[in-house]
């Protein structure tokens, strides 16, 4: 006993001379001035870079603790970025894609650097001068430049070889590509379908915007306010006719379906990967992808730069990150300090070992570009030259006008819609979206914590809610007040409920609908009904309602084929409990790992639906690529996903028909198809409307 109450006080003094140890290193951790990074990170590797820098900034500013919060996926990190500021929660120092970049600026979020920059003597010449410039508005600077990459052309080298073609030349030009691309296009196998194209050029801004400026051609006015007579120029409709004309008219680039469904697929990748595609627009965030197989000798790529007009006029984009400093933060000068060295030598020359995009550092760009044993490097940065500002730098939401000018290319590209009619309806409604735009564009943004009309809104609701269970008790008789009051209390946490999470949530958005709502401006002005008239009036709309409508008619089909497979799995055959968990199985399935699958199933490359096709003699689909398919694809695999839960509902609904109404009518002398049509479909019919109803839900979901 003695023994263990001296360990016992052992331990004791063990652990007060930890606490007593502890209090120096609380104390000077305490007294560290923290700081706060935010960033999109896209790979553990990127994330180890960032933590390295970070810790040497720490080792060279003892007194400051840095603590670092990356994101995986940029649309999160945007989102993440936005309500951390309308909370007024920003971190002291954080990265920007260049298109998110003029609602920061113009909403007076940002900092100017400028001023730190001349007092803490810090050397913008370190820094391309026109990657820098995305960034600047006259005088101001609102970000340092971390990473940047133009357009190139990657080329399958293998393709041209076997083709006995000349590489890609710096001088050459769009026609130059055509006439490539024309010898690159060929049926490999002999069964008369192009299987190997000359290029891929998909419908994406972001891509073909260089094409259009190399042309002389533009899609708003010098001041970004106006599409009319820009989107619909000459010029530019000249550059579109050209990438609608690779695809439709000589057929040296795959059908890849819409801008939507080309982003989603993956397809352009995958092509380009196989060997089948020799010829690209591409960025320098694809090098990475490319560089295992490289070396592994399945990939040879070379790169080039951007073609010229016919008539030399030569053009490029810049795309850019860069750290900026929010106004909100407690300590400006140290957090420009930690944005400076972030993007300084010591952290590009950390980040160029991954290789993901070019440094924004020139010296360190040498070094990159030098130690370029593939030759690859040296092209985009002779393009640098060439780069013009993105037009997402200079107009706020331009992601949403990307995806106007893309829906008007698919018009011409896919619908085969006249060109210079259709740009022209869609200028005009670029217009009214960009009227919108800048009417908001100088409003200071206003801190959530002052923009109440959410918790003004649930106190209303509140308050009506309350004021009718007070007139309720009061229209109550005198001696029923009691009982009221009691199922009150009772119905009390069932209510508060709803209140909250359903029935406030839905007139919110009904309040929402009426006015012009952006989380980041300040004034909700009321508009009535204007936003149903413009939904009314969007073809997006009604497309979107269309293929609503479409696709619930996989309900049928899918209730169709259930009821038969129930009838088979109720009969009693050897194996059939087998059979019926078999095909359960698909509806308690992971449905990412079902997506994945069917996926691959339709991949128009190498997925077993198109090998069916090939093996059966018939033409081969683009199926989620094609406006023609992808709908039809979708319901296949919807059938199949619901078909084992919709059957497992009918079996238990024919196993509740009572055995003797059978028997009584084979006696009679019924037969199979009278016995299920008088007897089986009758009393089948709550469980045929419980499935209609709740598969319609789904469907339209």
């Amino acid at each position: 006993m003695k023994s263990l109450l001296v360990h016992a006080d052992l331990t004791k003094r063990f652990f007060i001379l930890l606490a007593l140890l502890a209090v120096p290193a609380l104390a000077q951790s305490s007294s560290k001035t923290k700081l706060y990074v935010s960033s999109w990170a896209d790979s553990k590797g990127e994330i180890a870079a960032d933590e390295k820098i970070i810790a040497e900034f720490m080792r060279l500013h003892p007194g400051v603790e840095v603590f670092y919060e990356p994101a995986l996926q940029f649309q999160a990190y945007e989102q993440k970025i936005i309500t951390s500021i309308v909370a007024g929660a920003a971190a002291d120092v954080f990265l920007l894609d260049s298109k998110i970049v003029p609602s920061f600026i113009n909403k007076g979020v940002l900092i100017d650097l400028m001023p730190y920059v001349k007092r803490l003597g810090l050397d913008l010449d370190l820094y391309f001068p026109n990657v820098l410039a995305l960034a600047q508005r006259e005088a101001a600077l609102y970000a340092f430049p971390k990473d940047f990459t133009p357009m190139v052309i990657t080329f399958n080298k293998k393709l041209f070889k076997q083709s006995g073609l000349a590489f890609p030349w710096p001088n050459w030009t769009w026609e130059d590509f055509l006439s490539l691309a024309q010898k690159l296009t060929r049926d490999t196998d002999g069964d008369g379908r192009l299987d190997q194209y000359g290029a891929v050029l998909p419908n994406a801004f972001y891509l073909w915007i260089a094409l259009v400026w190399s042309h002389g051609g533009d899609v708003l006015d010098s001041n970004g306010r106006r599409a009319s007579g820009y989107l619909n120029s000459p010029a530019t409709e000249a550059a579109l006719q050209f990438l609608v004309d690779l695809q439709n008219k000589y057929q040296v680039a795959p059908n890849t379906g819409s801008h939507g469904q080309t982003s989603r697929s993956g397809v352009t990748n995958s092509m380009f990967m196989s060997n089948r595609v020799g010829m690209r627009l591409d960025g320098h965030w694809n090098l990475v992808r490319y560089l295992p197989f490289m070396q592994k000798g399945e990939l040879e790529i070379g790169v080039a730069p951007l073609p010229a007009s016919r008539d030399g006029h030569r053009a490029n984009v810049m795309y850019e990150s860069g750290w900026c400093v929010p106004r909100n933060t407690k300590h400006p000068e140290l957090a420009v300090q930690l944005a400076a060295f972030l993007s300084g030598e010591y952290a590009c020359r950390e980040r160029s070992a991954l290789a993901l995009a070019l440094p924004a550092v020139k010296s360190v760009a040498a070094e990159f570009a030098a130690r370029d044993t593939l030759g690859l490097e040296q092209v985009f940065f002779d393009e640098v030259q060439h780069c013009r500002q993105p037009w997402g730098t200079r107009v706020e939401r331009f992601s949403e006008l990307e995806l106007l000018f893309q829906d008007a290319v698919d018009e011409v590209l896919i619908k085969h819609q006249p060109m210079h009619e259709s740009f022209t309806r869609y200028a005009a409604r670029i217009d009214a979206k960009l009227d919108q735009i800048w009417a908001s564009a100088t409003e200071p943004l206003q801190p959530l914590k002052n923009n109440d009309e959410i918790l003004r809104f649930l106190l209303g609701v509140g308050a009506v809610t309350f004021a009718v269970a007070i007139f309720g008790l009061a229209m109550t008789a005198a001696r029923n007040r009691a009982p009221t009051m009691k199922g009150f209390l009772f119905l009390l946490p069932s209510a508060i409920h709803l209140l909250i999470f359903l029935i406030a949530p839905i007139a919110f958005a009904v309040y929402l609908s009426l006015h012009n709502w952006e989380v980041i401006v300040p004034q909700k002005t009321f508009v009535g009904l204007r936003n149903f008239a413009e939904m009314f009036g969007d073809p997006l709309f009604w497309n979107a309602l269309k293929n609503t409508l479409v696709f619930s008619l996989n309900v049928p089909l899918c209730m169709i084929l259930s009821l038969a497979v129930a009838v088979l799995m109720h009969q009693r055959l050897r194996g059939i409990h087998l059979l019926r968990t078999l095909y359960f199985l698909p509806s308690v399935s992971s449905f990412v790992a079902i997506a994945l699958v069917w996926r691959l199933l339709y991949e128009p490359n190498f997925g077993l639906a198109n090998f069916i096709l090939q093996t059966l003699g018939l033409p081969q689909a683009q199926w989620l690529n094609a406006p023609a398919t992808a709908m039809l694809s979708l319901i296949i695999m919807s059938v199949w996903l619901g078909l084992g839960y919709q059957m497992v509902i009918f079996l238990a609904g024919l196993q509740s028909i009572p055995e003797t109404l059978y028997e009584a009518a084979t006696l009679d002398g019924a037969s199979a198809w009278q016995r299920f049509r008088r007897i089986t479909l009758p009393l089948l019919r709550p469980t045929t409307f419980f499935i209609l109803v709740t598969s319609l839900i789904g469907s339209f979901q």
